[in-house]
């Protein structure tokens, strides 16, 4: 019964993530195509900014209920607090930063000096989208932990297709720019969040009020983490916001596109968050050490395969992005092995953060290293051209890699217990 249930969720998973990734593929790479380079570098640029912020705005308070509730996960009613404790804290956050948001954007944009029009709806579009991506992340997180994967998939894949279709539909009304790629993005974001708000919510039992104890207790949990979760917010899209600062609008546009290569690790980092954290998360410490060491030992391999692949034969990858950007060849292979490392990165993340092993001194370390390297790279490189842009986010990649190997080895050295119990002492005056 045990293996019959695991085929099921693993096979759902790959079916459902399947359909939906290719259904994003397929739409992301239709607009790589389809937009002008200066259509496609608003989208993107309002797409990246969005991303950063809206990890912002998370910071890690929805991946707080899987690792909280652990074995017991048939509590309908803890599940529900937490959910609601992740709910308050990522809203109140939405509301506080905001405006703040609105203000950074603006200016990045004003160095392209595009029109008002185009600026207020791109503003909208990633106001929209920060708001429901808030109800996206906290509702998955019930349908991830009871494996009703079906219910997170199906509408996502519906609404993912319907969009795809409007798209094809304006390009050849002559419609499709980046303001409205940019709505439709946002528009699909709200439909996700209306659907997995009505699904999350019936395999719980939704408390009655705000309790501030689940509150503080999330943030315990959370607190050595978050400035890590700061940092990634910005270190996510740094290269993007580096070269449109540095460089022009069509390395802007180039950094995007190679950035859609990407995603064909997307489908893997989803399946360490719906398959891999609550495994992990439920597993007896006798069979942690080799399930771990398997799980990396398998990513590596085949990641091996493919990076031989992408620095022999660019072609195909290039073809999946057009024929705008064919001159990008030499730096295809840099690009797929920055995507390994940051997979690698999160796929050991994912298993520590399982394990509740989140403390200071991993956090103070890799925002110290990664600022390190950055500031490196910069100085002596600099960050003027697409090839920079890339090589500096395979520096940074490859730093978060060794230092989550390192938090990795730290973790099993000291055993099970919480290694966040520096943080008792700075919620103190909370919790009177």
């Amino acid at each position: 019964m045990r293996w019959s249930r695991i085929i099921s969720v693993v096979t759902g998973f790959l079916f459902g993530q399947g359909t939906l990734q290719g259904i994003n593929v397929l739409a992301a790479l239709f607009l790589v195509r389809a937009l002008s380079v200066e259509h496609y570098a608003q989208f993107s640029l309002a797409f990246g900014f969005q991303t950063a912020v809206s990890l912002l705005m998370d910071l890690g308070y929805t991946s707080t209920i899987i690792p909280l509730v652990g074995e017991r996960h048939n509590d309908r009613a803890r599940v529900g607090s937490y959910l609601r404790a992740a709910k308050h804290l990522r809203d109140s956050a939405f509301w506080i930063l905001s405006p703040f948001a609105v203000i950074a954007f603006l200016a990045i944009m004003h160095k392209h000096h595009w029109s008002w029009p185009t600026q207020t709806v791109l503003v909208l579009s990633v106001l929209l989208s920060l708001y429901a991506s808030g109800p996206v992340s906290y509702y998955s997180a019930p349908l991830f932990l009871y494996g009703r994967l079906r219910e997170f998939y199906v509408p996502q894949t519906l609404s993912g297709v319907a969009r795809l279709a409007v798209y094809v539909g304006l390009r050849i009304l002559g419609g499709l720019n980046a303001c409205t790629a940019a709505g439709l993005n946002a528009l699909n974001t709200l439909f996700n969040a209306i659907i997995l708000r009505k699904r999350g919510r019936q395999y719980v039992e939704w408390p009655g009020r705000n309790e501030p104890e689940v509150n503080r207790e999330v943030l315990k949990y959370i607190l050595p983490a978050i400035p890590t979760f700061i940092f990634a917010a910005f270190q996510s899209q740094i290269s993007l916001f580096l070269i449109n600062a540095f460089g022009q609008t069509i390395n802007v546009a180039e950094v995007a596109a190679l950035g859609r290569l990407a995603q064909i690790f997307l489908a893997l980092t989803t399946f360490n968050l719906i398959i891999i954290e609550p495994r992990i998360a439920r597993l007896k410490r006798e069979r942690l050490l080799s399930t771990y060491l398997q799980l990396i030992l398998i990513a590596c391999v085949f990641f091996l395969l493919v990076v031989v692949l992408a620095f022999a034969f660019p072609a195909p990858f290039l073809w999946l992005i057009g024929p705008k950007y064919k001159n990008l060849g030499p730096i295809v292979g840099w690009v797929v092995l920055t995507g390994c490392f940051n997979y690698l990165a999160n796929l050991i993340w994912i298993m520590n953060r399982a394990r509740r092993w989140i403390f200071w001194r991993g956090t103070i370390l890799e925002i110290v290293t990664l600022i390190l390297v950055d500031i490196c790279f910069v100085a002596f490189f600099g960050v003027r051209d697409t090839r920079h842009a890339i090589l500096f986010t395979l520096a940074s990649s490859f730093s978060a890699l060794c230092i989550h190997s390192y938090i990795g080895v730290y973790g099993f050295i000291n055993g099970e217990r919480n290694l966040s119990e520096s943080s008792s002492s700075i919620l103190k005056p909370l919790r009177s």
